[in-house]
């Protein structure tokens, strides 16, 4: 199953259009069924065939959230290649097409988050190309190009009360009539756990019921492709996912599960969150209304795991190998460190 955005558009466009008209095109969604040595004799003509292989060969097993993300990263770049040179051969990929590409790619104004992530995907493939498939003939593309800043930390989760809200209103659209008491259930559980473990929300709705132990989760697949080995849930979330357990029964398979049966996406999610914070800010003012995301769940998490616990304890909890992605999550709000200020004796 292939995704081309329409081919011969993105081929006829300037290279900034071609990565505004990128959407999820170019690299195949269900690459992992293909055969890996026939890519093999293609790949050395077409930066096309080297990705399907790069997926098969080092993306394949990662959280699907991250494999989603990968795709859309390389595919603005090969529409930008394709659309620079009007062919998709590897060997006219220079250290100056990888500079071009992130001039225009921050003309388009993503977050810098994105700019971020799409450099790291992009360099990431063309590494693996140049040291594991075939060299590139002046070198690694990448090599010599001074990769994006990081955006500065910032902190995007709920204040206490704002919590509080979420899951009161939660519980309030369990009974609501013309909605199913499961699905009211279900919904106010990923909520609780969202907010109890810290886990993304691509981690969640990948577990399954025989995965909880009665205190958290065992082997978790996380963001990288990594397995956490135990993912503790906090006591009051773990109180609620006991009683959806109790309605869900105890079968193996998706811990989330739809009418049908079917495992939960992250579509379903949103919508279920959007549902939940309309119902929390049905009676607050326009400046007070809480605005709510999965990674909004986790970064409150996180901070006041860091708070009352300490960063280490935030770090272990948020999956990540390296310190300075925890700041992020535990960096102090301007108002809170003004607050903390004025404390001083």
């Amino acid at each position: 199953m292939y995704h081309y955005h329409n081919e011969r558009y993105v081929m006829n466009k300037k290279p900034k259009q071609a990565i505004e008209g990128a959407k999820q095109a170019l690299i195949p969604v269900d690459n992992l069924k293909h055969n890996v040595p026939g890519h093999l004799s293609r790949a050395r003509t077409s930066l096309r065939a080297l990705a399907q292989l790069y997926f098969q060969a080092e993306v394949a097993g990662q959280a699907r959230g991250t494999i989603e993300a990968k795709r859309r990263d390389l595919s603005r770049f090969l529409a930008f290649y394709e659309a620079l040179y009007h062919h998709d051969h590897p060997d006219e990929w220079y250290a100056s097409v990888t500079r071009e590409f992130l001039k225009q790619l921050r003309k388009s104004r993503p977050a810098q988050a994105t700019v971020v992530r799409t450099y790291a995907s992009v360099r990431h493939f063309a590494r693996w190309v140049h040291h594991k498939v075939k060299p590139f003939p002046l070198g690694c593309p990448t090599d010599g190009v001074k990769p994006p800043e990081e955006p500065e930390p910032e902190w995007k989760g709920l204040s206490r009360a704002d919590e509080l809200r979420l899951l009161n209103a939660a519980q309030t659209l369990r009974v609501r009539p013309g909605r199913g008491t499961n699905q009211g259930t279900r919904d106010h559980v990923a909520i609780a756990v969202l907010l109890g473990s810290g886990l993304r929300v691509s981690e969640m709705l990948n577990l399954n019921r025989e995965q909880y132990t009665g205190r958290g989760f065992t082997n978790v697949l996380i963001k990288g492709g990594r397995i956490r080995d135990f993912v503790p849930v906090q006591a009051q979330a773990r109180e609620v996912l006991e009683e959806w357990l109790t309605v869900r029964g105890d079968g193996k398979g998706p811990l989330f599960t739809t009418r049908s049966g079917e495992r939960l996406s992250r579509v379903q999610l949103f919508l279920i969150l959007q549902r939940v914070a309309a119902q929390a800010n049905a009676h607050l003012p326009s400046g007070e209304k809480v605005k709510v995301s999965p990674h909004v769940l986790r970064h409150t998490f996180l901070r006041k795991l860091a708070e009352e616990k300490g960063v280490q304890y935030a770090k272990e909890a948020s999956g990540h190998k390296s310190d300075r992605y925890i700041w992020r999550y535990v960096k102090p709000s301007q108002q809170s460190l003004a607050a903390a200020i004025d404390e001083l004796e």
